[in-house]
């Protein structure tokens, strides 16, 4: 009976499988359509209506919601559903400071450890970086994601395994819109900052790398704190 069931694709593997996916797409949309701006701060979201809008069941809407939750991005209440996140002042800069520390440390690590192909990687993800940005405002959401990947790569480079997820526990995908949907001097420093990181990466200069990240994430915050009173 089991043999059965897996060759029909509804084993236990397959259904675990599909269920996994199905909760990271529910994610990865919700999480765009809060970084993007259609989905405020304060709104409410359903189950029933997600699930709906997504073409999906209710069960992976509910487990992306509590993965945003995980991460701060939304609140669950009790028989009222999920309430996105307003984020005040004080948190802002509470998350960027708490992100220099960990991403600098990150950096330390990947100026110690990465290879030529880690470096590699960095210098075509800013590569990518610099030609989204120079496209303009259409492209503001492939700027994002150029940076969310390019900050990826430096702490895949770190070769720790808790570092992803520390961050990812301290930030959301909203503050990154905010600080990319700026002004084109935040964008221009930023691409000179990444260099900077590159660079002490690439020589393994621990200390200038954790200096350089620091100061790329602590700058974003001076605007990120501004644009949220």
């Amino acid at each position: 009976m089991a043999a059965a069931r897996e060759q029909n694709g509804h084993g236990v593997d397959g259904h675990d499988s599909a269920r996994a996916a199905h909760t990271h797409l529910a994610y990865e949309a919700l999480k765009e359509r809060i970084a993007s701006g259609a989905v405020l701060p304060g709104t409410w979201l359903r189950e029933h209506t997600e699930a709906t809008s997504l073409g999906l069941s209710r069960t992976p809407v509910r487990e992306a919601l509590r993965l945003l939750a995980a991460e701060g991005v939304v609140e669950l209440v009790h028989n009222r559903g999920a309430r996105v996140i307003s984020w005040s002042p004080d948190d802002i800069d509470e998350a960027y400071r708490l992100r220099a520390l960990i991403e600098g440390y990150g950096a330390g690590l990947a100026a110690r450890r990465a290879g030529a192909d880690a470096v590699a990687e960095l210098r075509a993800l800013q590569e990518r970086y610099e030609r989204a940005l120079a496209e303009g405002g259409t492209s503001v959401a492939s700027s994002a994601q150029c940076n969310d990947d390019f900050h990826a790569a430096v702490l895949a480079a770190s070769g720790s395994a808790r570092l992803p997820a520390l961050v990812a526990l301290v930030s959301s995908a909203p503050l990154v819109r905010q600080v990319l949907g700026g002004y084109d001097d935040d964008r221009r420093r930023s691409v000179l900052q990444h260099r900077d990181i590159i660079t002490a990466i690439e020589n393994g200069d621990e200390d200038l790398a954790r200096s350089a990240m620091s100061s790329h994430i602590l700058a974003a915050r001076y605007s990120a704190v501004h644009r949220s009173h």
